[in-house]
């Protein structure tokens, strides 16, 4: 019986088929910030048609408003610091994928929905800091 995936699992699946993420891949493929690259493929995939097939697109486009938002609240410093930390710099590159796949299925479409999302990401990223810096 297949499986079926959820709306926001099909962009995570072709970013990390065509870019070759695991769930044990590091940020870095020797200069290569591979967080970047995952939002530069959403974009080129929602922005530049004929660019990939019109599957792995059609996918990969379904998560340019989550990109958009990462860029705005994320890179742009408009949430919390700890949730900047944890998705910038606690994150794998296959979690991050995940993330953005969490946030088409949450149906993020506006400024303020992924606001939301971003702030309740709060006690999970708390969660992650004290993990990893704790004594």
């Amino acid at each position: 019986m297949p499986t079926v995936q959820t709306t926001g699992q099909k962009p995570t699946a072709t970013l990390t088929n065509t870019l070759h993420i695991g769930s044990r891949t590091r940020n870095r493929r020797g200069i290569y910030n591979l967080r970047e690259q995952i939002v530069g493929t959403g974009q080129a995939a929602a922005t530049l048609p004929g660019y990939w097939t019109a599957e792995r697109q059609g996918a990969m486009a379904a998560g340019y408003t989550a990109v958009n938002a990462y860029r705005k609240h994320i890179e742009g410093g408009r949430v919390d610091t700890i949730v900047c930390w944890y998705v910038r710099e606690g994150m794998s590159p296959y979690q991050f994928a995940k993330l953005l796949g969490r946030m088409v299925d949450a149906g993020i479409t506006t400024v303020f929905e992924a606001e939301s999302f971003f702030a309740g990401l709060k006690v999970e990223a708390n969660a992650a800091y004290a993990a990893r810096y704790s004594r």
